[in-house]
């Protein structure tokens, strides 16, 4: 089983099913994921968690060729795309985002607390 750690909006989003897509940097752990493959959401200073199974993955070029596919974008398209931009960046380290693909992965939440 792989392991994030999330928001308590992330969570909540995901538990609702609005959030059925989660974008992650494109390393080594997420190029091992496969379909089926199980993640831990865990929820940031609390004991609240997600179990979610992968249902598929999307590879995009940049945060710019992501911005262009907006349809995957679920619960995020209320930001203008500067404002995409540094969400992405406060997260996860701007120049780690300008010098990485982004990978969308595509999730079905079977369990969480």
């Amino acid at each position: 089983m792989f392991n994030y750690r999330i928001l308590e909006s992330v969570y909540d989003d995901m538990i609702i099913g609005k959030k059925t897509m989660e974008f992650r940097l494109w390393n080594e752990k997420s190029q091992k994921m496969q379909i089926g493959d199980k993640i831990k959401f865990s929820v940031l200073d609390s004991n609240k968690y997600v179990i979610a199974e992968i249902l598929g993955k999307v590879l995009y070029d940049d945060i710019d060729d992501l911005w262009n596919h907006k349809e995957v974008l679920d619960s995020i398209l209320d930001y203008s795309k500067e404002e995409f931009k540094e969400v992405f960046y406060s997260i996860f380290g701007k120049e780690k985002v300008l010098n990485s693909k982004i990978v969308g992965i595509k999730i079905k939440v079977l369990e969480h607390n």
